[in-house]
């Protein structure tokens, strides 16, 4: 009887030590890791960044590699000025919209075809039916030559040369010098364009 009661009341002076040292333990980790409001706040404000960039780097890899996947149509858009080659030199109001079509992806050189387009100088429309160009990316450098018809139906030639530059976003600008050759007249372009890629 006299061993049991020793027992039980060792078992509570253990339990009692046990409470204690637990309690001890619990005060020390909270004087060590303290958050204050603003702790709390940014904690939760990194796991929701991890989350969000974890779910969001895939999907802007694979709309970077379908931006750029061959036969993705794009329009090019450009105003500027025309100067008429010759006596007098004139000097007129010129834009184009031309719509391209990626037909090679390489990482140095990446090649389109020109589907269509219009391009208008001096209030004069011409229709752009084909032609073709690239983009070397290590240059920053567009050329494109492409053919169409003037309004009588006789064929004009538009080559141009680029430089292009990054604006934000998709977007990209470039200056422009080309050429449009017509049947009774030449202009030299001067103009700046954007597309979205």
């Amino acid at each position: 009887m006299f061993t049991y009661g020793a027992y039980v009341e060792c078992g509570f002076l253990f339990k009692d030590q046990n409470n204690i040292a637990h309690n001890e333990t619990i005060e020390g980790l909270k004087k060590m890791v303290k958050l204050t409001k603003k702790s709390k706040v940014a904690l939760v404000a990194i796991a929701a960044l991890a989350v969000i960039l974890v779910i969001a780097v895939p999907f802007v890899s694979a709309q970077a590699a379908a931006n750029n996947a061959v036969g993705k149509i794009k329009t090019l858009n450009a105003k500027g000025y025309a100067i008429q080659t010759g006596e007098p030199q004139n000097k007129f109001p010129a834009n184009f919209t031309l719509t391209l079509q990626a037909t090679s992806t390489d990482a140095s050189v990446k090649k389109f075809d020109v589907t269509g387009g219009t391009m208008v100088v001096n209030g004069v429309s011409y229709a752009i039916t084909n032609g073709n160009g690239g983009v070397a990316t290590g240059r920053h450098l567009v050329l494109l030559q492409a053919q169409g018809t003037d309004p009588t139906g006789q064929t004009v030639t538009l080559k141009l040369e680029g430089r292009y530059f990054w604006m934000g976003g998709h977007l990209y600008v470039a200056r422009i010098a080309a050429k449009l050759q017509t049947e009774n007249e030449n202009y030299t372009l001067l103009m700046r364009a954007a597309i979205r890629v």
